[in-house]
C-alpha cells in the first residue's frame, strides 16, 4: 500500500501530492483524473462547504415564516422552511437552463446555485422534536446537536451516532448517559472521559477499555475501583467519591483542572483504533483497507475519508455514509448512495451524480442543484437518456479544456464563510489571511439588544438548584456571552449529580475540540523503541508517544 508512490506539487500550497498505486486504481475505476491538490488542501476545500454549528434567525423566502437556518440573511439564494421546500410548490426544474460552451462550467453552475431555493437546515427525516439540529438525521428530542444521527434526548454535541441521554459530547458512538466526553464508543454513564471503549460509571478516564467505577485513570483495561491508576477496594472507592463532593461546582472544578493535567502527561498509542485490518489513520473502528482516514466506522477500501460510517470503495469523502459505495470528492452525502463524484449534500438513494449540490433521490444528473427524484438532468434541465449522455460527455471534454474537470468546488464560491466551517477548525486562518485568498469571512453579528440584566448567582451544589434557573440568563465566564439552561438539560444535571456549567455551549465545545487531534500526520519516533511512526500527535504535545507494540506491552504486560 505504501510502495511506488508518485509525487507532484500541490497547485494550492506547493506541498507534495502523494499518489499511490491504490489511488491510481481508484481514479481509474471512477474515471477521474489524479488530484492536483494535496490531501490537506482537498480536505480544506471540502470542509469549507460545511457549516456544522452556526444557526441564524431569518424568514422563509416562500412563506414568510420565521425560521432557524444554517444560512445568514446575506446569502444570495432563497432559503425555505423544511416543509415548504419539500412541498410540490418548490420544483427546482423550473430553474433549468442550457449549457453554454462559451463559458466555464463553474460559472454556469454557481449562477444556477445562487437562484435555486435551499433547505434552511440539513435534516434527514424523521426528526421528532429536534428543530434546533443541523447536519442531523432521524433524531428525537435533541437540541443543538450537530452531525448527529439516530440519537434521542441529546443536547449540545457534535458528531454523535446512536446515542441516548447525552449532554456536551464530541465524537461519541452508541453511548448513553454521557457528559463532557470526547471520542468514546459503547460507553455508559461517563463524565469527562476521553477516547474510551466499553467503559461505565466513571470519571476522568483516558484511553481505557472495559473499565467501570474508576476515577482519573489512563491506559487501563478491565479494571474497577481505581483512582489515578491505583487500586482501591470497593469501600475505599465509594468513600473517595463521597468525600470528593462532585455535585459542587467548586470541588468539581478543582478536580477537573488537576485530573486533566494528569491525563495529558501520560503515554499514548500513536493512533486510536480497534478491529482494524491494513488501515492507517485515527479514530477508526471495524475498518479494512482504510488509508489516511479519520473517525470512520465499518468502512472498507476507503482512502482519505473523514467521519464516515458503512462506506465502501471511496476516496476523499467527508461525512455521513450509511450504505454508500464508490464516492469520490464528496461532502455531507448519505443514505444508500452509489457512484457520486464531486457532490455536496446529496442524500437518500442518489446514484451516478456528478457535480451536484443539494439533490435528493436523483439518478444520472450532472451539474444540478436542489432536485428531488429526477434523472437525466443537466443544470436542472431534463433530457432524454440519449441526449443526456451525449451532452454530459461534451461538457466533460469542455471542462478538461478549461481545467475544471476533476476539481471539487472552489473555496471562494462556498455558500458559507470560511470561519463558519470545520475547515477553520482544522486549518485555522486569520480574517486577513482568509480575505487575502479571496474567501468569505463572516463577522459576528452585533446584538442590538445586548443582555444587560443583573448577574445571576448560580448555586454551587446541583442539589440547591430548582426549576426557576431555566428562566434565567447567565453570562459565560470565558466569552461573557449570554446562555441559558433548558429544562431538559437541568433534569439531566440533577439526575447525574452534575453542577450547572459556567460556560456557554460554544465555549464548552471549544474546550472539547482541543482534546481532539487534528486530521494531519507528523513523522515521529516511538519514545520507547525508537522506530519511525506517523502520528496525529503534534511534536509539541505533552504525551509520550508509543508504537502499537510498545503500547500493548506497557498496558497488558
Amino acid at each position: 500500500m505504501f510502495w511506488n508512490k508518485q509525487c507532484k506539487n500541490c497547485i494550492n500550497c506547493g506541498e507534495r501530492v502523494v499518489i499511490t498505486p491504490d489511488d491510481q486504481d481508484f481514479y481509474q475505476l471512477m474515471d477521474v483524473p489524479e488530484p492536483t491538490h494535496c490531501y490537506l488542501c482537498r480536505m480544506q476545500r471540502r470542509l469549507s462547504y460545511r457549516n456544522e454549528s452556526f444557526l441564524y434567525h431569518r424568514k422563509c423566502d416562500l412563506t414568510g415564516k420565521q425560521i432557524i437556518s444554517a444560512f445568514s440573511v446575506n446569502k444570495p439564494f432563497p432559503v425555505y422552511d423544511l416543509d415548504a421546500w419539500w412541498s410540490e410548490n418548490s420544483d427546482s426544474l423550473c430553474y433549468g437552463r442550457n449549457f453554454d460552451f462559451e463559458k466555464p462550467f463553474f460559472d454556469q453552475f454557481f449562477a444556477l446555485r445562487d437562484q435555486v431555493p435551499r433547505l434552511c437546515l440539513q435534516q434527514q427525516r424523521p426528526m421528532t422534536n429536534s428543530s434546533y439540529c443541523h447536519g442531523a438525521s432521524r433524531n428525537k428530542n435533541c437540541y443543538l446537536t450537530f452531525c448527529a444521527n439516530m440519537c434521542e434526548d441529546c443536547y449540545y454535541g457534535n458528531w454523535l451516532n446512536r446515542c441516548r441521554d447525552c449532554v456536551d459530547n464530541t465524537n461519541i458512538n452508541e453511548c448513553e448517559l454521557m457528559y463532557e466526553c470526547v471520542g468514546c464508543r459503547e460507553c455508559y454513564n461517563l463524565r469527562f472521559c476521553w477516547d474510551c471503549n466499553h467503559c461505565s460509571d466513571s470519571y476522568f478516564l483516558r484511553n481505557c477499555q472495559g473499565c467501570k467505577n474508576c476515577f482519573a485513570c489512563t491506559n487501563q483495561a478491565e479494571k474497577q475501583y481505581m483512582v489515578m491508576n491505583e487500586q482501591l477496594t470497593k469501600e475505599q472507592y465509594e468513600r473517595f467519591l463521597k468525600d470528593a463532593k462532585l455535585t459542587k461546582y467548586s470541588k468539581l472544578s478543582q478536580y477537573k483542572e488537576k485530573m486533566e493535567d494528569f491525563l495529558q502527561k501520560t503515554y499514548v498509542k500513536y493512533f486510536s483504533g480497534t478491529k482494524l485490518e491494513n488501515s492507517m489513520g485515527n479514530y477508526l473502528k471495524n475498518c479494512k483497507n482504510a488509508y489516511m482516514s479519520f473517525e470512520c466506522d465499518n468502512c472498507e477500501d476507503v482512502r482519505y475519508g473523514l467521519c464516515l460510517n458503512h462506506v465502501k470503495t471511496s476516496a476523499d469523502y467527508s461525512y455521513w455514509g450509511e450504505n454508500a459505495e464508490r464516492i469520490h470528492e464528496c461532502q455531507g452525502c448519505g443514505y444508500d448512495l452509489f457512484n457520486l463524484r464531486f457532490c455536496n449534500l446529496c442524500w437518500s438513494g442518489c446514484s451516478n451524480l456528478t457535480y451536484c449540490d443539494h439533490c435528493f433521490a436523483c439518478k444520472e444528473c450532472f451539474g444540478c442543484v436542489g432536485l428531488k427524484k429526477q434523472e437525466y438532468c443537466i443544470l436542472n434541465k431534463k433530457y432524454s437518456k440519449e441526449e443526456y449522455f451525449d451532452l454530459k460527455n461534451k461538457i466533460i471534454a469542455h471542462m478538461k479544456r478549461t481545467g475544471e474537470w476533476g476539481e471539487f468546488f472552489p473555496v471562494n464560491r462556498s455558500v458559507h464563510a470560511y470561519n463558519e466551517t470545520p475547515a477553520y477548525e482544522q486549518m485555522p486562518l486569520s480574517k486577513e489571511e482568509v480575505l487575502k485568498k479571496g474567501w468569505q469571512w463572516q463577522d459576528e453579528e452585533e446584538k442590538k439588544n445586548k443582555y444587560m440584566g443583573p448577574k445571576v448567582e448560580i448555586p454551587d451544589d446541583i442539589h440547591d438548584v430548582d426549576a426557576s434557573i431555566s428562566e434565567k440568563i447567565f453570562l459565560c465566564e470565558s466569552s461573557e456571552k449570554p446562555y441559558k439552561i433548558i429544562p431538559q438539560e437541568l433534569k439531566f444535571y440533577q439526575r447525574m449529580g452534575i453542577p450547572i456549567p459556567r460556560k456557554s455551549p460554544n465555549e464548552r465545545h471549544n474546550d472539547r475540540f482541543k482534546k481532539r487531534n487534528r486530521r494531519r500526520f507528523y513523522d515521529q519516533k516511538c519514545q520507547n523503541c525508537g522506530i519511525n511512526i506517523m502520528t496525529t500527535y503534534e511534536p509539541k504535545r505533552q504525551e509520550i508517544i508509543y508504537c502499537e507494540k510498545c503500547y500493548l506491552e506497557k498496558v497488558y504486560g
